[in-house]
């Protein structure tokens, strides 16, 4: 899975955060900060489907894109490729498990009680 550039990113968490698919146009319009061509916007969303994070369908003449990789997917992946080039994961664990907060730290613990469970 590629990295996502900042635009990218930015298009991506429209798509999670959106109900259902969306078209350029509405994606244009949820970047409106950002002061974007349509053409700049249809561009990313092709990118992204040819790089197969978005799936999409025509309706009419209108394409519509919702996420193939979901958030949770993308972010687990980051946290891999951030372990894998950290030179020490024991360290970049422990410098991480000593930052989050006391909830996170307690799904932790429970995730990981269950993954240590023999399966039945």
């Amino acid at each position: 899975m590629h990295n996502l550039g900042p635009l990218e990113s930015a298009v991506m968490a429209l798509l999670w955060e959106a109900d259902d698919a969306l078209s350029v146009r509405q994606v244009v319009e949820g970047l409106l900060d950002r002061d974007l061509a349509y053409t700049t916007v249809a561009t990313v969303l092709d990118n992204l489907h040819r790089k197969r994070w978005v799936d999409r369908e025509r309706l009419g003449r209108v394409w519509f894109y919702r996420p193939r990789v979901q958030a949770s997917e993308h972010a687990a992946a980051l946290m891999r490729e951030a372990l894998a080039t950290s030179g020490s994961p024991r360290a970049t664990f422990l410098k991480f498990v000593g930052e989050i907060s006391e909830e996170d730290a307690a799904v932790l613990r429970e995730l990981l009680d269950e993954s240590a469970r023999p399966e039945r």
